[in-house]
């Protein structure tokens, strides 16, 4: 490589993972050991999620009705190609009553439910986030190199948080689900969550390279024995990351995160 290939403004983003790993939880832990062993991570549906909000579609009648009426234009020319014009006139109509509106709204929610979902946050130290996420402080975070110039982790995109999920009816099928599955609640601004998902993924693991997994933070509770199953997880799979704990300040509800050997 020479000089001018270097990319001297490259700005490293990293990306959390909160995992729990119960050692009483036999799948929860094959999740752990499948990262750092096999260096796969698993693509849940939105189904899972501890959000019954999330990735929910809403009702179509509150669309506006110009968009609502190009969008079952462009459904009936896609599924009806050979129908004549007062064929399609018809079913156009039939499609705009609500009963209709309510099919397409669960076609449209089964195209995001087969889609699998792998969840990052911005921030390593949230206290929320190691409680609700991480087993109660019990569990470990994953650091990932989620620059944009990466591949795989280079795919995150961020979460909008809003007052509702606003559906694109006027963009095409990739573009809809692509907004309902990074919108969420203003609720969980917090989390600052990246995404990425792939369609007719729900429920499989994808490889990832080992090499952009950079860090292991160990929870605050963390049993002994669990942080050394990791340790070991890490060595057998040849996983090259710097080591940190979470440790409780003492006079604040905060976290220092700790490199350690």
């Amino acid at each position: 490589m020479i000089a001018s290939d270097i990319d001297f403004n490259h700005e490293i983003m990293p990306l959390y993972r909160y995992q729990a790993c119960p050692e009483k939880d036999p799948e929860r832990m094959e999740w752990i050991r499948q990262i750092l062993v096999e260096h796969q991570l698993f693509f849940a549906s939105r189904r899972s999620f501890n959000d019954p909000f999330d990735c929910a579609i809403p009702s179509l009648l509150k669309i506006p009705g110009t968009f609502l009426k190009r969008f079952v234009e462009e459904f009936v020319d896609r599924n009806f190609p050979n129908a004549s014009e007062p064929e399609k006139s018809h079913t156009i109509d039939r499609l705009l009553s609500i009963n209709a509106l309510e099919e397409i709204r669960r076609e449209l929610q089964d195209d995001v439910d087969r889609a699998g979902i792998v969840c990052f946050s911005k921030v390593r130290d949230d206290i929320l986030m190691w409680a609700n996420y991480a087993d109660k402080h019990k569990g470990l975070c994953f650091e990932f190199d989620g620059s944009s110039n990466c591949k795989f982790f280079g795919e995150a995109q961020p979460v909008e948080y809003e007052d509702y999920t606003p559906v694109p009816l006027h963009e095409d099928r990739d573009r809809r689900m692509t907004r309902v599955i990074l919108t969420k609640s203003k609720h969980w601004a917090y989390e600052k969550e990246y995404r990425i998902f792939r369609p007719e993924m729900a429920g499989q693991s994808l490889d990832f390279p080992v090499e952009l997994l950079t860090g292991i933070i160990f929870g605050c509770m963390m049993p002994d024995k669990i942080r050394e199953s990791v340790k070991n997880w890490a060595e057998e799979g040849s996983c090259h990351v710097a080591f940190f704990e979470a440790r409780l300040k003492i006079d604040q509800f905060r976290l220092d995160i700790v490199r350690i050997d």
